[in-house]
């Protein structure tokens, strides 16, 4: 009896642990489901065959059905067709036990309804022997974090603007491209566009205006070519082209460039609609040919001197590249690296034509700028100041003409007999647009002594098209240091006379181009008539530039012109001989 009471004890005891164990394993049970249910990932349970044997709420939610329904499909379903030889490879790896770890991979996934999503996604054995059955699946949607790197890939590969590959990615095709020609024996065409008038249209409309050309541009040129193709923009208002397989000869291919280049050069002309108004602009074009075995520098530089003669030979045309244009490019090479010592070695020097009233009085100069080569003698600014401006040097080179022309100011007010002349120095845009620029002109003068009322700045048209704040200003004190200004040229492309009165300009210079034309049979005076007329009434001084026959100065004079200025008087001169020609004229009145 004793004993049976004892084995009834032990009896509940262990009925009492085996309750307790039950109990734990439901409790952990359910902390498991709990755990699975509200996991931040998807989760999916596999059987060797494929099928779904279970799946979390946010697998349900991911995978768009019930979770009953998930039972009767498998996960081979929910993986996009691109993909899913990869997925079989790496889940057969998994039911062999090859994997040691859970494998991580980045699959593309499709919901019920086939809509598309990527997801990182997570498999192992669900049991550590990985011999089991089962096998378990993690993944997450990673929609933002591919957004986010595709929109990385953009803005490193493709310009913001216009969508259109940008100079990284256009290197890259042009290797790629190349590698092709060498391999098909094939001929190709890399093509330079720089657009002709881009920047009349940015300084007159604005700048949001100017990038929707640039869009627009950036469509038509994508329009324009052939499948394979590229266009790229390489910055600015510069895009270049790629074009690919072109033909087996060099003749076939450059036949089938020039098309093309026309073919973009046309469309890019087409007038662009901007509601209020409508803008024609024109391009230049330059053509690299190439075939196998050529360098990517090589080309580059070749097709940018092609753009370069396009642009000066007329612009708005289609130019190749030949190889007399890099013996210019090696000779102009040698005049710039020579041109940037000039200065130090004190090969630039002024010669000043002078200016005549209307009694033949000189009452002032022009200053002009003359290159004393070592080799090539004695060279006109038209043969040195576009290089220097494109290379930066018309910036100490200006500063330099400032400086000289001041101390000769200086040096004639010291005698009676010339203290009244006046002195005109050119001035680019690019001077003109430096921010210390007016600090410039009051050092030069404030060093030198010279009177800045017998100073007068000639402005060229790209110094006074912008109307920009900065540009009102300087203009302003220029005025209030005593400094006269001057417009160059006027007549040849000046379009908006509010601009006269803005920038308190004193005297306007008429183009020679317009004064060559008076005088002769059937020359029509009207613009040159109409802009003495308009100078009188907004009370500015004239000067004509370009006077060579004495039938051109008459009929100036009639029409009351101020001053004169050209070949039939004098040539520009030396320093010395304009002495000379002072003391034979006479005193200055």
């Amino acid at each position: 009896m004793h004993e049976l009471r004892v084995n009834q004890i032990e009896l509940e005891m262990q009925n009492e642990t085996l309750r307790q164990a039950q109990h734990e394993l439901e409790e952990s049970r359910n902390r498991y489901v709990d755990l699975f249910e509200s996991a931040p990932v998807a989760y999916v349970i596999v059987a060797r065959d494929g099928r779904l044997t279970d799946a979390n709420q946010l697998a349900t939610r991911l995978l768009g059905l019930t979770q009953l329904q998930l039972l009767e499909h498998s996960f081979d379903q929910f993986i996009a067709s691109c993909d899913r030889e990869r997925w079989q490879e790496r889940a057969a790896a998994v039911w062999a036990g090859r994997l040691d770890t859970p494998q991580e991979h980045e699959l593309l996934l499709q919901n019920a309804e086939g809509s598309q999503f990527p997801a990182q996604l997570q498999c192992g054995a669900l049991d550590r022997s990985h011999t089991g059955n089962t096998m378990r699946i993690a993944f997450f949607d990673i929609t933002e974090r591919a957004e986010a790197a595709a929109e990385i890939h953009r803005l490193a590969y493709f310009d913001a603007l216009t969508g259109l590959p940008n100079r990284r990615l256009l290197l890259d095709r042009l290797a790629q491209t190349l590698a092709a020609s060498e391999r098909k024996g094939l001929y190709g065409a890399i093509v330079f566009l720089d657009l002709d008038d881009f920047k009349v249209l940015n300084d007159t409309r604005g700048h949001d205006a100017g990038d929707r050309l640039l869009a627009e541009v950036g469509q038509r040129l994508r329009a324009g070519l052939r499948e394979g193709d590229t266009v790229a923009r390489m910055g600015g208002d510069e895009f270049v082209v790629i074009l690919d397989g072109l033909g087996p000869t060099r003749d076939s291919a450059a036949l089938l460039a020039q098309s093309i280049g026309e073919k973009l050069r046309q469309s890019i002309a087409e007038p662009v609609d901007f509601g209020d108004f409508a803008f024609h602009c024109t391009t230049s074009i330059g053509v690299r040919l190439f075939g196998p075995g050529e360098t990517q520098a090589e080309l580059l530089q070749h097709a940018d001197l092609a753009l370069y003669r396009a642009k000066s030979a007329g612009r708005n045309r289609v130019i190749f590249f030949d190889p007399s244009m890099q013996a210019v490019l090696d000779a102009r090479g040698i005049l710039e690296d020579a041109l940037g010592q000039a200065l130090s070695k004190g090969q630039l020097e002024l010669h000043y034509q002078p200016r005549f009233d209307g009694t033949r009085r000189v009452v002032g100069a022009e200053s002009l700028l003359r290159w004393r080569h070592p080799k090539h003698g004695l060279m006109a600014p038209g043969a040195f100041l576009g290089m220097a401006a494109q290379t930066g040097l018309i910036l100490p080179i200006g500063r330099w003409v400032l400086e000289i022309a001041c101390a000769q100011l200086a040096a004639w007010a010291q005698d009676p007999t010339t203290r009244e002349l006046t002195l005109a120095v050119n001035i680019s845009a690019l001077e003109f647009r430096q921010d210390d620029f007016v600090d410039q002109v009051r050092k030069a003068l404030e060093s030198t002594g010279a009177n800045p009322e017998r100073l007068t700045l000639e402005l060229t048209e790209g110094a006074t098209l912008d109307s920009s704040e900065a540009t009102m200003a300087r203009s302003r004190q220029l005025r209030e240091i005593g400094v006269r200004l001057s417009v160059d040229d006027f007549g040849r492309g000046w379009s908006s006379l509010s601009r006269l009165t803005r920038l308190r300009l004193q005297e306007i210079k008429i183009d020679p181009s317009l004064v060559a034309s008076m005088g002769q049979p059937g020359a029509d005076t009207t613009l040159v008539t109409a802009i003495l007329a308009l100078a009188k009434s907004l009370g500015l001084a004239t000067v004509a530039e370009g006077v060579e026959t004495e039938a051109q100065r008459r009929l100036l004079a009639d029409q009351d012109c101020d001053t004169f200025q050209g070949f039939l008087f004098s040539a520009p001169l030396p320093l010395d001989d304009f002495q000379r020609l002072l003391r034979k004229a006479g005193p200055c009145p």
